[in-house]
């Protein structure tokens, strides 16, 4: 019965895991890691936050046509 366990234990973690990449560029490279391991590890706290902001901010600037222009994009998709 351990050994199921234990098995299922490692395919859950290699779900997780994410083939190194190289995007050409060192500091691109770097950066993609770093995100990469913020959003495995709590990807909610990051872009539930972000989300939020965004919309915010669309509402801010857009105001009353926010609303005309997510009806059309609804419809037209």
């Amino acid at each position: 019965m351990k050994s199921y366990s234990l098995r299922f234990k490692k395919q859950i973690s290699e779900v997780f895991i994410i083939k190194p990449n190289d995007l050409g560029s060192e500091f691109l490279t770097c950066w993609f890691k770093k995100l990469t391991l913020l959003l495995k590890r709590f990807p909610f706290l990051y872009l539930l936050p972000l989300a939020t902001l965004i919309a915010c901010l669309l509402y801010l600037f857009l105001g009353k046509r926010i609303v005309v222009i997510t009806s059309f994009l609804q419809y037209g998709f």
